[in-house]
């Protein structure tokens, strides 16, 4: 883990030396003495390190994994009435116990908290946290503060930002690699007033969004614990946070002020935890655990250690065990269904080579379970499986028209457009989801390549040879 997490930062530092290049368009700060940062340079900021973030390969795409954290996190920004309601919520694939904000909005939360979390509402609690720091402005109003008259461009800050949620040890040899020096790294270690800050105004959040507020002194304490027994691996939240007794107890006392709720896990957290969970412990591990889990009854939720169990099937393609571990979770959850259930069974029968019956059951999940991107996913991908492209190409488009910006939607429209061997379509559509991810060389590289294809579409042309001059301008901005 130590090792990646070295090579990781070592790569984020070679690339982000390159920024200046590759996003010229962006400004640089300048002396922190004499100017703070506005809120679209943070934004811009941001929009750097999720761009070097995804080239990690460590972000998670998983349909469910995004819109959950979405969807709790704009339950919690709603709830502390931000005004700037510019947020975004992604995870990352790491089995260690982190969260951490980034200028302009974007809050990463790595797998490993999601599976340690007990219940809902200390997920929320990290959540609510890390929005708090966004929305008090805590790493504009730290480099103000500092008043240290260090010269940090964008490209720079966006690299000791990422350096620090790669790992303490290995970062901070990439930092020093890349010449910002210990005095600017130190500058992004909120202060105790700063986290103080995030503590209060957190648990103020998560009352207002209907949550368990003790569930924040109670993560904090649990990962105490942890840390006095294993000194040696700390949870990486508890060296990006550090959490000291007396955060601990101020936010106990907060409590004293408020009625006793118990607040019920929802089926969503508890299905996507044992999905992250599986997926941390590996295939033929993951079936070994689940089947001792349900075993020994050692479980908060049957329903969903089945669905753990039926997901570690999958992973090993042991699609009949599969589903008949699923049908079980079904019957377990009471004879209802979920869009994580209907998704995970249209997957086995893609598995099984069943693509007309996955349309089916995927196509009838969708109308029951209206707005869920997965399954929009899902039935997409299992009508190109089964060779139904008109039907694929039209629900892309129906999809594409309600979320512009969804560029996993143009992802499948380019797999479409490719089965039909209509290669120009292809290419746009690849440039279009490049220019979604805001890889805009990429992205012109495709819209070239369409240019190059037969085809006589005025319209279709025009669109490409736009898309040629925006890409090309912003390139020179």
């Amino acid at each position: 883990m130590l090792l990646r997490k070295t090579m990781v930062a070592v790569t984020l530092a070679s690339q982000l030396l390159a920024l200046p290049l590759s996003a010229s368009n962006l400004p640089d700060i300048g002396d922190v003495a004499s100017q703070t940062l506005s809120p679209q340079q943070e934004r811009e900021i941001g929009q750097a390190a999720m761009i070097e973030i995804r080239r990690t390969g460590l972000m998670i795409d998983d349909p469910e994994v995004v819109a959950y954290l979405n969807r709790v996190g704009y339950r919690l920004v709603e709830a502390a009435e931000v005004g700037d309601s510019r947020f975004t919520f992604f995870g990352l694939q790491d089995r260690s116990v982190n969260a951490f904000a980034m200028p302009g909005g974007y809050i990463g939360v790595h797998s490993g908290l999601i599976v340690m979390a007990q219940h809902e509402s200390e997920l929320a609690s990290v959540l609510a946290h890390e929005i708090a720091h966004v929305s008090q402005r805590h790493m504009a109003r730290m480099l103000d503060g500092t008043r240290s008259g260090v010269w940090i461009s964008v490209a720079s800050l966006a690299l000791a930002i990422l350096a620090a949620q790669a790992g303490q040890s290995g970062a901070g040899g990439a930092v020093m690699m890349a010449g910002l020096g210990a005095t600017a790294r130190q500058q992004l270690d909120f202060t105790y007033a700063f986290e103080q800050e995030a503590d209060r105004l957190g648990m103020q959040t998560l009352i207002a969004a209907g949550y368990d507020p003790a569930s924040m002194p109670a993560f904090f304490e649990r990962l105490q614990k942890h840390n006095r027994v294993v000194e040696s691996n700390a949870p990486e939240f508890l060296r990006t946070h550090p959490v000291t007794y007396k955060r601990i107890a101020d936010a106990q006392g907060r409590l004293s002020e408020q009625p006793y709720r118990q607040v019920p896990d929802s089926p969503d957290f508890l299905f996507l935890r044992e999905k992250l969970r599986a997926q941390q412990l590996g295939p033929r591990n993951a079936v070994d655990f689940y089947l001792k889990t349900v075993q020994d009854k050692r479980y908060a939720s049957e329903a969903a250690a089945r669905y753990g169990l039926a997901y570690a099937y999958f992973q090993v393609r042991e699609y009949d065990a599969s589903w008949q571990a699923l049908q079980r979770a079904k019957v377990v959850f009471g004879g209802q269904s979920h869009p994580a259930l209907e998704y995970l069974a249209g997957q086995i029968l893609q598995g099984q080579s069943k693509d007309a019956e996955a349309v089916t059951l995927l196509k009838a999940a969708s109308s029951r379970f209206v707005g869920s991107r997965a399954l929009l996913y899902g039935t997409i991908d299992a009508m190109t499986s089964a060779g139904q492209l008109a039907q694929a190409r039209a629900l892309v488009d129906d999809g594409i028209s309600l979320y512009p910006g969804d560029a996993w939607l143009y992802l499948r429209s380019a797999r479409v457009y490719g089965a039909e061997d209509k290669l120009m379509q292809k290419h746009r559509a690849m440039g279009e989801y490049y220019v979604r991810l805001q890889e805009y060389g990429p992205a012109l590289e495709q819209f070239q390549l369409a240019l190059q294809q037969p085809g006589t579409d005025f319209y279709l042309l025009s669109g490409i040879e736009s898309r040629i001059r925006d890409l090309e301008q912003l390139r020179r901005n």
